[in-house]
Parts: C-alpha cells; structure tokens; sequence
C-alpha cells in the first residue's frame, strides 16, 4: 500500500478518530505516545534497546518519554499534510526513515507499533475501535509505514 493508495473515505475515518482522541483528552500528546510505546515493549520487547533499555530502565524511560512526545506530533502532523500532494509527505517520511534507520530500528517493529497504535487509540477513545475503522487506520498506518520502512531498508 503507498500514500497515493489511501481511500479517501478511509482517511477520513482516520482524521475523524484521531480528532475525537486528541480533543477529548487535555494530556493527549503527553500521554498518546507513551500508552503506545509501552503497548508495543508487551508485543515486541527487543524494541526495548532502540531505547536505551539495555543501558538500564532508568536511561531507557528518559529515551523513551522524549520519543514518546514526538509520536503524537509525528502523527498530527502527517496527518495534516495527507491529501492529493504525497509528494510533500513522502519527503518528510523519508527522512523519519533515515533517522529510524539512524536509530537502529527494525523494519520488522512496524507490524507491532501498528498494533499498539490502535492500542492507544483505543485507550484515549474509551472503545474499541469498529471493523471499518479498524481496516481505515490499519491502511493508512500501512501506508506510512511502508514509506518509512522503504527508507529504512535503503
């Protein structure tokens, strides 16, 4: 799946319940990130020591609270720019690719904070998620992803 791919009806969906999470709760971009990130140590613990957990819990929650705050904002603002112009994201993407790959990231991570996006998500909607939101964030997380992993593995 590339950007370019994205149902527009499955985008909006996306921006739809991504508003609904982020409004509704006053710590979202502190707290978004975070619920992810430790979703994602449960299904995929090696992910651990791209965060500094091998030097200690203390070094690795430090790492892991800064990235933490970056998530939500990376995922705001890809959301923003998604639209008829890829171009623009595929640019910004590439260049998250490169400093995942910079990080030592594995490709083979993304399934799992796919998962743990919705995780999170899911915690701050206060629901779980219906199939047909469920299959829209999956393809457009899909979709980014790919574009990220594509860079990563370059």
């Amino acid at each position: 799946m590339s950007l370019s791919e994205i149902e527009y009806t499955n985008l909006a969906i996306v921006l739809e319940t991504w508003d609904i999470a982020r409004f509704g709760s006053k710590n979202f971009e502190d707290e978004f990130g975070m619920v992810a990130l430790q979703r994602l140590f449960v299904l995929q613990p090696r992910a651990k020591k791209v965060f500094g957990y091998d030097k200690g819990e203390e070094e690795g929650h430090k790492h892991a609270q800064v990235h933490a705050k970056a998530f939500a904002g990376l995922f705001d603002s890809v959301f923003q720019m998604l639209g008829p112009d890829v171009d623009f994201i595929a640019d910004i993407l590439e260049q998250v690719g490169q400093r995942h790959k910079a990080m030592g990231v594995n490709p083979s991570f993304f399934p799992f904070m796919g998962q743990a996006l919705i995780h999170s998500l899911e915690h701050f909607l206060g629901k779980e998620l219906t199939e047909d939101q469920r299959n829209a964030w999956e393809e457009v997380f899909d979709a980014i992803s790919n574009e990220i992993t594509k860079h990563i593995l370059s």
